[in-house]
């Protein structure tokens, strides 16, 4: 075993311990540094004057690239937003599916219903077709629901917003109503 003199074992703790403290002071600094937001109410030479009042502060400042700095001084930036997923059209058999369970749940509710709540009843009862997931399904229930109309096999009673959809052909009291 080699006997160090206590002297130079006490420099080399000295020593990490001063490189520690520079590290843990850089980092505190570049972390101060990030957490500045300048108003307008200062000026780039008052805010940079201010910094070099802070020798810590400023020895990070001057490491730092431009790019850095800028963005030290925006602070942290949102991610990037992602791409639109593309839409995707619903298949013959999707469509002839979503069309079942639609005049299954019309015909299970007497009363009328709007869309969002046809929408409602057939991810409640179970009846998306495979492959149209629920949060595209109020979207994809439009074409089949305006092909039902046009078949007969569902009619509107109402516009716009209001509308609703009943099972069957017109009744003759709803005959009167506006579609």
């Amino acid at each position: 075993m080699i006997a160090w003199p206590a002297l130079e074992l006490d420099s080399f703790f000295l020593r990490e311990l001063q490189t520690a403290n520079e590290d843990v002071r850089r980092l505190a600094a570049l972390a101060t540094f990030n957490r500045l937001r300048p108003s307008n109410d200062i000026t780039v030479e008052q805010f940079l004057a201010g910094l070099q009042a802070h020798k810590e502060l400023w020895a990070v400042v001057g490491s730092l690239g431009i790019v850095e700095f800028a963005q030290g001084l925006a602070g942290p930036q949102a991610p990037p937003a992602t791409a639109p997923q593309r839409r995707s059209r619903l298949t013959e058999g999707q469509k002839a599916n979503l069309k079942a369970a639609i005049l299954r749940v019309l015909a299970a509710h007497p009363s009328r219903m709007s869309r969002t709540e046809i929408t409602a009843a057939v991810v409640s009862a179970g009846l998306t077709p495979a492959g149209i997931k629920s949060p595209d399904l109020p979207v994809k229930v439009r074409q089949p629901l305006h092909e039902l109309v046009a078949e007969g096999q569902v009619y509107t009673v109402g516009e716009k917003r209001l509308m609703k959809y009943l099972a069957g052909p017109p009744s003759q009291s709803a005959v009167g109503l506006p579609h």
